[in-house]
Formats: structure tokens, C-alpha cells, sequence
């Protein structure tokens, strides 16, 4: 009985470790989908992080600024350990003695009740900064989600071209062995077996340069997800470029005021021009005198040195408004006034540059995505003619009308079009991506 519950026990051990090595296996290979690459990586990318950590400090900044509508209050204790009092001389023979408190306790409040509107100002810009700082946060979502899309499609690329890298090696090793034969045949001579061999010491570093290209790639697209690294194979496939996507676009008739409109970042830089004119409005408060009202309370002991003896404490109060009007500071208000009008011109004409940037970038790239769109419609059309030349040719060899050299070259041929098809792809869609980001929208 012992043995047969062993062996049951043996069987069912044997059987959960398979089933772990299975399951472990399956999670290691499981895909990577450029769905959940988004999704990885919008939860990850430390950009994204920076963006919502500068959107929070903007608003925290807002409410600090809000807090010079609301009136100041301190708490004051004081305590003397030792004191001299000053005397005041009251005629040739009587003199008193000013008497301090040694202990007291009490309260200051302060509400600001005119200040230039150096304070409505000042809440006005950090309003304006914290819509900046939106718009920042969702142009860097749309930033990063192009850039995971732009890696993913660069890596599946890369991968695709070391495909066609190692094919092209095998190719060139297949005839290199032929043609060797051939020669010892007497059917080839040096000059083509040189010719294959120096064709073969070319692709081979290419076949390399293809391997690293697809672990740059893959290390890209890992760092834009906000991750070390990431060996998942990936799912999709390239997309195929479209010129109906971008062909009745004309960057020319969209003004730049429609562009600022639709594109994120435009609108945080204008809403920094905004707080930009808010903060020098601010800065020339310096002229206007500042009108508090104050009020005080003091609880407090001048008869002796006790802390908690009631008895000896007594109260007094101060209510009132006091007017600071500053009329000379050294300059120092006007240089910063002056500094905050040199800054609203440097904001102001960098979003000018911005906004006339705009419509060339484009132009640009809808061009760049209609040129890589008739690229590839080219290179599939090279891919069938090459395919047709490679049958054709195979079939002329074994005629004997053909060499193995101009088979070699036909499937030569093959290879740089299926790799020039792939190049195309990844250009249009590196284009078309940047195309988004300059328009402000999706295509």
C-alpha cells in the first residue's frame, strides 16, 4: 500500500513540475502586441512620470498663489530671561522705567487689501501655467505614444531585414559551393568563383550589422516602455503605406492660428505667453502702494517672570490698516520689471517661432510619407519582377541557357527588393507619425 501512494505521489509530483516547466514556457513566449507595448509603456515611461509630476507642481503652485487673497495669521510667544528697562526722563528729579513683558503670548493677522493687482495677476499666471502644463502632459502622452509605435515597427523592421541578411548569406553560400564544384568540373572559371566569394565577404558583415540592428531596436523599444529589456517576439505585422491618409492635406492653406488650435504643444506655449503678460502686469505693481489691514493680540505678564500665574497676565489688542508705499528701493523693483519684460518678449517670439515651424514640419513630412508610399508601391513591384526573373532563370539554367552567375544575380536582386520593400515601410511610418505630431491630431 506504502508503494502505491509513493508512486501516486512520484506521479502527481512528476506531473506538477511538467505542468510549471509548460506554463513557464508559454509566459516566456508569449507575445508582445503593440496594444500592450501602449499599455506598457504609457504606465512606465519615466517622461510621462516627469510630465504629471510637472502638471502637479503647477497646481500646487496655482493654490500657493491663491493664498495672497487669504488673510496671514502667526502664533508669538516670547519669553526674557533677562532684561534692562529703558528710563524715560520725566522732569529734573522723576524718571520711569519702560516696562516690558517678560512672557507673552499672542497673535498677528494680516489681510492684503490692495497690492497693485500684483496678486490677481500672480494667480492669473499660475492659472495659465497649469493649463500649460495640461497640454504639455497630453502632448508628451501623444509623444510617447508615437515614439512606442515608431519602435515597435522599427524593431519588426529589423528583424524582418535580418531575415532577408541571413537569406541573402545562405544564397551566396549555396552558389559559392556550386560554383566551386563547377569549377573543379571545368564548367566555372576563377573569375566567377571570385566574384561570389567577394559578394559573400560583403554580405556577411551586413548579415551582422543586421543581428546588432535588431538588438538596438529591441533595447529602443524596451527603453521607451520604461523597462530594461524585453525578449517577447513581436505580433504585428508592418502596416502598408497609404497616400490617401495625407493626399488632400495642404499644410499651406492651414493657417498657423488653425495648427495652434489642434496641436497640444502650441497651446501650452500660448498659454505661457498668457502668464508671461499676467507676471509683467504683476511685476509693475512696484508702483502702487500696499494696503494691509493688521490685527493683534497679546496675553502677556510685565509684572514678573511666571509662566502660568494668570493672575499676573494681562491682554491688549490692535486693530487697524497700515500703507507701505515704497519709493525707493536702490532700483531693485524696476530691474526685476525689466527682467519680466525682456522674458514675455523671449516667451512671445519663441512661440512665433514655433507656430511659423509648424507648417514647414508639415509639408515635410507629408512629403516624406507620399515619397516612402510610392517607394514601397516600387519596391513590390521589383519584388514580382524579381520573383518572375528568378523562376525564369531557374528555368534557363536548367535548359542550359542560363548560368548559375545570372541566377545568383536575379535572386540577389530578390533580396534587395523584399529589404527595400521593408525600408519603405518603416520610413512611411516614421513620416507618418511625425506628420501626427506636427498636425496635432490623428490620421
Amino acid at each position: 500500500m506504502k508503494s502505491v501512494l509513493r508512486s501516486f505521489g512520484f506521479i502527481f509530483y512528476s506531473l506538477f513540475v511538467l505542468g510549471f516547466v509548460f506554463c513557464r514556457n508559454t509566459f516566456a513566449q508569449s507575445g508582445l502586441s503593440l496594444t500592450k507595448a501602449m499599455e506598457e509603456g504609457i504606465q512606465n515611461n519615466p517622461q510621462l512620470k516627469m510630465s504629471a509630476s510637472a502638471l502637479e507642481e503647477a497646481k500646487w503652485k496655482k493654490k500657493e498663489s491663491f493664498g495672497g487673497f487669504l488673510p496671514k495669521v502667526d502664533l508669538i510667544a516670547g519669553h526674557f530671561f533677562d532684561l534692562k528697562y529703558q528710563q524715560i526722563q520725566i522732569s529734573p528729579s522723576t524718571v520711569f522705567e519702560t516696562i516690558y513683558p517678560k512672557t507673552s503670548y499672542g497673535a498677528e493677522a494680516t489681510l492684503n487689501l490692495f497690492d497693485g493687482l500684483k496678486t490677481t495677476y500672480a494667480n492669473s499666471a499660475a492659472d495659465s501655467y497649469v493649463e500649460a502644463a495640461e497640454w504639455d502632459h497630453n502632448h508628451a502622452i501623444m509623444i510617447v505614444e508615437n515614439s512606442i509605435r515608431l519602435k515597435f515597427f522599427q524593431a519588426l523592421g529589423a528583424q524582418v531585414l535580418k531575415e532577408v541578411a541571413e537569406s541573402n548569406v545562405k544564397t551566396l553560400s549555396d552558389h559559392l559551393k556550386k560554383a566551386q564544384d563547377l569549377l573543379r568540373q571545368g564548367e566555372f572559371t576563377k573569375v566567377d568563383v571570385l566574384k561570389i566569394q567577394v559578394q559573400l565577404e560583403q554580405a556577411i558583415p551586413e548579415k551582422f550589422a543586421a543581428i546588432d540592428n535588431v538588438y538596438l531596436t529591441r533595447k529602443a523599444l524596451s527603453e521607451v516602455m520604461g523597462s530594461e529589456g524585453d525578449e517577447r517576439p513581436l505580433e504585428e505585422t508592418l502596416p502598408v503605406p497609404k497616400e490617401e491618409l495625407v493626399k488632400n492635406l495642404n499644410a499651406n492653406n492651414d493657417t498657423s492660428s488653425s495648427l495652434s488650435s489642434g496641436r497640444m504643444d502650441l497651446k501650452a506655449i500660448q498659454k505661457r505667453v498668457e502668464a508671461s503678460n499676467s507676471l509683467y502686469k504683476a511685476s509693475r505693481s512696484i508702483w502702487m502702494p500696499k494696503v494691509n489691514l493688521i490685527a493683534n493680540y497679546q496675553y502677556y505678564n510685565n509684572r514678573d517672570s511666571s509662566f502660568t500665574d494668570t493672575s499676573k497676565f494681562r491682554n491688549s489688542y490692535a486693530l487697524g490698516m497700515n500703507l507701505v508705499w515704497n519709493l525707493f528701493d536702490g532700483g531693485s523693483s524696476y530691474a526685476r520689471q525689466e527682467q519680466s519684460y525682456y522674458q514675455k518678449l523671449q516667451i512671445e517670439q519663441g512661440s512665433l517661432r514655433k507656430n511659423l515651424n509648424s507648417t514647414n514640419e508639415v509639408e515635410f513630412w507629408k512629403r516624406r510619407y507620399l515619397n516612402s508610399s510610392v517607394l514601397y508601391a516600387a519596391k513590390l513591384r521589383s519584388v514580382d519582377a524579381s520573383k518572375e526573373s528568378v523562376r525564369i532563370y531557374q528555368n534557363a539554367l536548367k535548359a542550359g541557357t542560363r548560368t548559375n552567375s545570372d541566377l545568383l544575380d536575379a535572386e540577389l536582386d530578390l533580396d534587395r527588393s523584399e529589404a527595400g520593400v521593408v525600408k519603405a515601410q518603416v520610413d512611411a511610418i516614421e513620416a507618418l507619425l511625425n506628420l501626427e505630431l506636427a498636425m496635432g491630431r490623428r490620421l
